[in-house]
């Protein structure tokens, strides 16, 4: 199976074996060895993460919010590779979304911002 990591990886959907969403990869850590291939050894999920990817003059400002926003004073959440069950148009992880890090993240958001909006 051919994968393109940007096309294919980032900004896909997270899903839990129970079918729960866990947010979006942000990012992918991959290691290097120089006798070796590289290697993809983690998904990485957060705001500081996303905010690497955006031009260079709005970067700050998002790094310093993210950070700003986060339950985990915007370290990024990583998943190991070796948890993914299922790639496609969702990743499908062997993860309970309810005892993740990334998850508590997502109530964190809901909690102390989406519940603040109007309506919502």
């Amino acid at each position: 199976m051919d994968l393109a990591l940007i096309r294919d990886v980032l900004d896909t959907q997270l899903i839990d074996r129970d079918g729960e969403p866990m947010g979006r990869v942000d990012g992918i850590i991959m290691s290097w060895h120089p006798d070796a291939a590289p290697r993809i050894t983690h998904l990485e999920l957060g705001g500081v993460t996303l905010a690497r990817r955006l031009p260079r003059r709005l970067r700050g400002a998002a790094d310093w919010l993210a950070r700003r926003l986060s339950p985990r004073n915007g370290d990024p959440h990583r998943i190991e590779v070796a948890r993914i069950v299922r790639l496609g148009k969702r990743i499908e992880l062997d993860l309970d979304a309810s005892r993740s890090a990334a998850h508590a993240s997502e109530r964190w958001v809901r909690d102390h911002i989406v519940t603040r909006i109007p309506g919502s």
